[in-house]
């Protein structure tokens, strides 16, 4: 009950609201242990057919932890892989709120996922070895693998996010990478890279403005 619990919490988690056209902005609402404040960007990549494309980014701020929300201007493919890496740490993969209940199910001693991605089949193998602690497999599941991807927008959720704190202050960009939905059903791309798309973040300004907002936290 407490894993479904957690995997509830992650499904209604709260992403920022998309800013374009916007510079960055931090705005704030509420007083001591209720502060919540969000720091917002809008950033552009290349959409690989000689144009633009944004991501409306927020960083949001509350007594609990910090978490990334990013929001699309087009859908992307949930099909494909989504990551977000830093020098010095391992890619972040991102998973669908589907694929996170087939892991809450599996650990709750349910069927396992069909074909897991690597790192979710290590994962259940590490906890039916006893390598992980049955206690402990719902808290290392939102820590591990709290990154939500939805066809307009993904989110890093507290354990994700605190890893990733520490590089971006030192400066490190975020890249993300994702491959946007075909146009049409019946399109076929000969070449995987045409879909893809990269763009690098910089994100230490929004966690300095949130230092400032929020001074302690």
């Amino acid at each position: 009950m407490a894993r479904w619990f957690g995997l509830l919490l992650l499904g209604f988690l709260p992403f920022g609201t998309a800013l374009a056209d916007e510079p960055p902005a931090t705005t704030c609402a509420g007083d001591g242990g209720g502060r919540r404040c969000t720091a917002s960007m809008v950033q552009s990549f290349a959409n690989n057919r000689g144009g633009l494309n944004e991501v409306s980014v927020s960083v949001v701020r509350d007594a609990a932890c910090t978490t990334l929300h990013i929001v699309f201007d087009a859908p992307i493919a949930l099909d494909r892989p989504v990551s977000l890496t830093a020098d010095g740490a391992p890619p972040q993969r991102f998973y669908t709120p589907g694929e996170l209940a087939d892991l809450a199910r599996a650990l709750d001693g349910g069927a396992q996922p069909l074909s897991p991605a690597p790192e979710v089949a290590s994962f259940l193998t590490q906890v039916s070895t006893g390598a992980i602690a049955d206690a402990d497999a719902g808290p290392e599941m939102i820590k591990r693998f709290a990154a939500i991807k939805e066809p307009r927008r993904v989110g890093l959720t507290c354990g994700p996010m605190e890893r990733l704190q520490p590089l971006i202050h030192a400066g490190h960009p975020l890249r993300l990478e994702f491959q946007v939905e075909p146009r049409a059903v019946t399109q076929v791309y000969h070449w995987p890279s045409l879909g893809t798309r990269t763009v690098d973040l910089r994100l230490e300004e929004l966690l300095a403005s949130l230092d400032v907002a929020m001074p302690g936290s």
